[in-house]
């Protein structure tokens, strides 16, 4: 199908609501740029583990399509990243997945077939104006990553556990540390909460630097603010230009890597968003605002500090849990 056919097929399927952009996390982009950084920080052991528990995954053959012999441990790793997203799609997995009863924070492996979208985030609230919070519910991210982590590093979990563990993992580590999944903002405008600025409507930002997924980038750039943040690196699956992207990153400071705290990660995204994401052009309530160049730039900093950092602690997770 032609370039062309494609914009008009989507154009038509966005005109009749059959096709919007879902906000998820970073985008595949971004969450395989995470792993793209701590993959060369794995030791020798951790990526001999990591190989064998990934060939576990239903999608692993999917994973390494294109790749050379050598690149495919690599790809997979990269591309693993962005299962716990994928699976948000897939009909194999529960529609109807609440936040409550005993099976919404399990960890039994692949024979789990829900979808657990709320662990991808914590939703801690906050006010600029004093409107009432409401405490994040659980499970989330702030539950889940330490239960996750225990069991990958523990002997007598089964391997088909330690790969469902690993694969939701190597999300949520890049979760955590785009500042909205830390987040949701209440004020008089908004007082039922923002849900991570997926309600705040932006308009003037640019595309982000490279765009290359059908499903998004025919129909221009973002239009909330947290696809805005998901997409600040890019929007797009292929490894060449994720890893291109990730060389060209400033090392994480060696004393922020090494904090191994969840709820300080977490914190960390907190402080981001009230300090960094919700400043102007980005006012109370839900917009629409306009974002400048400099705001946008500013974003883009703070993305690939994010990014860095995110990557360089999910390498001493695994390190941690899987290479001694």
């Amino acid at each position: 199908m032609s370039k062309r056919a494609v914009v008009v097929v989507g154009a038509l399927a966005l005109a009749s609501g059959v096709f919007s952009r879902t906000a998820w996390a970073w985008d595949d982009f971004g969450h395989m740029e995470v792993a793209a950084v701590a993959y060369p920080l794995l030791t020798a052991k951790t990526k001999a583990k990591v190989a064998t528990l990934l060939a576990l995954n239903p999608r692993y053959a999917n994973w390494i399509v294109g790749a050379k012999a050598a690149d495919r441990p690599r790809a997979a790793f990269m591309r693993a990243a962005t299962w716990a997203d994928s699976i948000k799609s897939d009909p194999g997995y529960a529609g109807t997945d609440p936040q409550t009863g005993p099976a919404a924070g399990q960890n039994i492996g692949y024979g789990d077939h829900l979808k657990h979208a709320y662990w991808h985030f914590v939703d801690q609230p906050f006010s600029p104006d004093g409107t009432a919070l409401v405490p994040p519910p659980a499970p989330n991210a702030a539950t889940q990553i330490p239960l996750l982590r225990a069991a990958l590093a523990d002997a007598g979990t089964s391997d088909d556990v330690k790969s469902y563990d690993l694969v939701w993992l190597l999300h949520l580590v890049g979760d955590v540390h785009q500042p909205l999944h830390c987040v949701s903002r209440y004020d008089h405008a908004d007082p039922t909460g923002d849900r991570g600025g997926n309600n705040v409507k932006i308009t003037g930002n640019v595309q982000p630097p490279v765009c290359d997924d059908p499903r998004y980038c025919p129909f221009g750039p973002p239009a909330e603010l947290h696809a805005f943040m998901d997409d600040i690196e890019g929007s797009g699956y292929a490894t060449a230009p994720v890893l291109a992207a990730a060389a060209k990153l400033a090392k994480a400071p060696k004393a922020a890597a090494a904090v191994v705290d969840v709820d300080a990660w977490i914190g960390e995204g907190l402080d981001a968003a009230k300090t960094k994401v919700y400043v102007s052009p980005i006012d109370a309530g839900d917009g629409p605002f306009t974002v400048t160049p400099a705001y946008q730039a500013a974003m883009a900093d703070l993305g690939k500090k994010r990014i860095a950092l995110a990557g360089a602690r999910l390498a001493k997770l695994l390190n941690d849990a899987l290479g001694k």
